[in-house]
C-alpha cells in the first residue's frame, strides 16, 4: 500500500459561504505525518464532480475528512469507492459525535483528533490486522462494529509536523494562507461543538514553531485558523512581537477573536503593526436574554466597544451573529441588522442557530423534539432545522435572509470606505451578489419549511401495499415468484421507499404509478432501501435505476441501501461506474 488519497469533500448545497476555499488542516497535517512515513500521498478539496475520479481510483487507500454539513456528500463519495473495492477511512468532527452513522459507509472510522491514530491505523490496514489497539477507531469484525474508545491524552501540538499545503490539489489557488498555532477554546458557548471536540484546555504551539511557518510565507496573506486566536493575551503578544522583530512581512493576516480582546491597547498595537487587515469576531447577538441563553459572557456594550476600538486602529470586522436563540423574536433579527448597519460594522455574518451532534443544544433540542429535520446537508447555519420558542422556522429562515439582503444592499457598499479602506465596499459587494443567488436558490426549502412545520415529529405511513403481477416467463427466473412488497413513510421531511421480492416489468410500472400518486410535491430526502429486491432481468434492473434517477432529480438527495458491494456493483449501469454522475446518490452497504 503505498498510493493514498485524502479528501475534504464540500457540500452541494448553495449558501453564501460555500464560495470561501480554506481548507481544514486535518488532512495537510495527517498527509505530511504519511508522507514523511513514505507514503504517496495527494489531498483533494471539492464535491464529487470536482474530483479527479482516475486518480482518486487508483489508490490504495482513500481516507475523508467531514463535517456535519458536508457528511452526505462524504457518504456519497464513500458508496463509489467501496464499489470499486477501495478501503475507506471517515474522521472529521461529524464523525466523532456520529461513529454509529459514518460506519455504515465506510470501513474505518477515526474519531477525536487523528494525528496519534491515523498511521497507526493505515499501518495497520496495510499488515492486514485488525486495529484492535489503536484508540479513537471503529471498525468492522464479523458483520458488526467495533467502537475502540478515544483516547484521554490530547495531542501535543508541537508534536505535530508544519503542514505541508503543497499536497492540496488547490494550493495554487488559496487567497490566504491557512495557520494553524492553537486547539481549544475556554469558554463553551451551548450551540458551539469546539469544546466538545478540542477541550476546554488552550493548547497552543510553541511560538518558536509557528515563527518558523510564518517565515516560509512571507509576503503572503495569511489566516490564522485558531478558534479564539486571542484567548491567551500574553501568548498572543509574544507571537506578534516575533513576527515584527524577525521583520517577517506578512501581506495582511486576519483571525477569529472575542469582543474582549478590544479591551487590551497594547494587543490591538501589536495586531495592527504585525500587518492585522481583519478580525472576524463571533457577536452573535445584541438581545441580551440571547447572549446569556448561549452562555457567551459578553454584552452588548462589550460588542460596541469592540467594534470602535478594531475601527480606531483601522482593522476591518467581520461581525457573526447567530439568530434564532430562545428569546428571539422577528424583531431581534429586524433590530441587529439595523444595528450592524449603525454600528458600521464591516461585512457581517448571519446565521441561523444549528443543533450540531455532540452539543448541549442539540442534545436538549432533541430530547424535546424539536428538530425538523434529519438532512446533515442542510446544518450549515443557513438552514432552518428546528422549532424556535417564539417565531415559526419559516419566519426565521425568511427573516434572515431579509437581513442579509438589507445588509448587503447597494445603497450600503461605500458606507466604510472612509474608514477601514475599499476592502470593505469589494467584500459587500460580493455579499450583495451571493446573498441574492442565495435567496434565489433556496426557495425549494421555503416551500419544504411550510409542510415541516406543519407536521408531528412522528413517522407519517403514506402507503403500505402488495403488488402482484402475473407470473410470466419473464419473472419466473427458475425460483418460486416473490409479489413485490412496498412500504412508503415519510419522517421529517424525508421519504422511506422500501422495497422487498422479486420485480418485473409490470411490477415497476404498478410501482411508478403508485409513488407518482402518493409522493408528496416537495421533499429533501428519499431513501430506497432495496436489500431484500431482485430483478427478473438486466433491463428491468436498468429500468429500475433509469426511474430511481428521476426521483433522485427531484428529491435533491438519494440514498440507496444495499445488500453487499458485489450487489452495488451489479446496479450501477455500466456507462457510469467509473464516473461520478450521481449527483444525489448515495450507497449504503449492509454489512451484516
Amino acid at each position: 500500500m503505498k498510493k493514498i488519497v485524502l479528501i475534504e469533500p464540500q457540500s452541494k448545497e448553495d449558501h453564501v459561504y460555500k464560495h470561501v476555499r480554506m481548507p481544514r488542516l486535518g488532512l495537510p497535517i495527517l498527509g505530511t505525518q504519511l508522507k514523511d512515513a513514505g507514503y504517496q500521498v495527494k489531498i483533494y478539496l471539492g464535491t464529487g464532480e470536482a474530483l479527479p475520479w482516475a486518480e482518486i481510483f487508483d489508490a490504495d487507500l482513500v481516507g475523508i475528512s467531514t463535517t456535519t454539513a458536508t457528511c452526505r456528500e462524504a457518504y456519497r463519495i464513500a458508496g463509489v469507492l467501496q464499489a470499486k473495492g477501495i478501503p475507506v477511512i471517515i474522521g472529521g468532527i461529524h464523525a466523532t459525535f456520529e461513529p454509529e452513522e459514518a460506519i455504515h459507509f465506510a470501513d474505518y472510522v477515526v474519531m477525536a483528533e487523528a494525528e496519534y491514530s491515523f498511521l497507526p491505523l493505515v499501518r495497520s490496514i496495510e499488515a492486514g490486522s485488525l486495529p484492535v489497539d489503536i484508540p479513537g477507531v471503529a471498525y468492522w469484525e464479523n458483520g458488526s462494529p467495533v467502537y475502540n474508545p478515544p483516547s484521554s491524552e490530547a495531542v501535543n501540538m508541537d508534536s505535530l509536523p508544519i503542514p505541508d499545503l503543497s499536497l492540496l490539489n488547490c494550493f495554487s489557488s488559496l487567497r490566504s494562507i491557512p495557520v494553524m498555532t492553537s486547539r481549544g477554546c475556554p469558554f463553551n458557548c451551548t450551540f458551539c461543538c469546539v469544546t466538545q471536540m478540542f477541550g476546554r484546555r488552550y493548547r497552543f504551539r510553541s511560538t518558536e514553531s509557528v515563527l518558523t511557518e510564518l517565515a516560509r510565507y512571507s509576503g503572503e496573506p495569511i489566516f490564522f485558523c485558531d478558534d479564539n486566536f486571542t484567548a491567551d493575551t500574553k501568548r498572543s503578544k509574544e507571537l506578534l512581537r516575533g513576527i515584527i522583530d524577525r521583520g517577517i512581512k506578512l501581506k495582511t493576516w486576519g483571525a477569529q477573536v472575542r469582543a474582549d480582546a478590544a479591551q487590551d491597547e497594547e494587543l490591538l498595537d501589536l495586531m495592527k503593526r504585525s500587518g492585522c487587515g481583519i478580525v472576524y469576531i463571533g457577536f452573535e447577538s445584541i438581545n441580551p436574554e440571547t447572549l446569556k441563553g448561549y452562555n457567551k459572557q459578553q454584552t452588548v456594550d462589550d460588542i460596541e466597544w469592540a467594534i470602535n476600538r478594531f475601527h480606531a486602529y483601522g482593522i476591518r470586522i467581520h461581525g457573526m451573529f447567530v439568530f434564532g436563540g430562545e428569546g428571539d423574536t422577528v424583531d431581534t433579527i429586524r433590530e441587529t441588522a439595523n444595528y450592524a448597519l449603525k454600528a458600521r460594522i464591516d461585512s457581517i455574518q448571519f446565521m441561523i442557530l444549528t443543533p450540531l451532534p455532540g452539543t448541549p443544544f442539540y442534545k436538549k433540542l432533541e430530547e424535546e423534539e424539536r428538530i425538523l429535520t434529519g438532512d446533515w446537508s442542510l446544518y450549515d447555519g443557513h438552514h432552518a432545522v428546528y422549532r424556535p420558542t417564539l417565531l415559526s422556522p419559516l419566519e426565521l429562515q425568511l427573516e434572515t435572509i431579509k437581513a442579509m439582503k438589507k445588509f448587503y444592499s447597494l445603497r450600503y457598499i461605500f458606507q466604510n470606505v472612509g474608514r477601514t479602506g475599499w476592502a470593505s465596499a469589494l467584500y459587500r459587494g460580493i455579499g450583495w451578489g451571493l446573498t441574492r443567488h442565495f435567496d434565489f436558490r433556496n426557495r425549494w426549502y421555503n416551500r419544504l419549511l411550510e409542510r415541516l412545520q406543519g407536521t408531528e415529529s412522528r413517522s407519517e405511513t403514506l402507503f403500505y401495499r402488495l403488488l402482484k403481477a402475473p407470473e410470466t416467463e419473464q419473472n419466473k427466473i427458475g425460483e418460486k415468484l416473490l409479489p413485490l412488497r412496498i412500504s412508503l413513510v415519510e419522517q421529517k421531511g424525508v421519504i422511506y421507499l422500501k422495497l422487498r421480492g422479486l420485480a418485473g416489468s409490470l411490477h415497476l410500472k404498478e410501482l411508478k404509478r403508485s409513488l407518482k400518486k402518493n409522493l408528496p410535491s416537495h421533499y429533501s430526502e428519499l431513501v430506497v432501501n432495496m436489500e431484500g429486491l431482485r430483478f427478473a432481468s438486466e433491463n428491468t434492473a436498468d429500468m429500475f435505476w433509469k426511474h430511481m434517477e428521476k426521483l433522485g432529480d427531484k428529491a435533491r438527495r438519494m440514498q440507496i441501501v444495499i445488500a453487499a458491494e458485489n450487489q452495488a456493483r451489479k446496479f450501477i449501469p455500466v456507462n457510469i461506474k467509473d464516473k461520478f454522475k450521481m449527483p444525489h446518490v448515495e450507497l449504503l452497504f449492509n454489512r451484516r
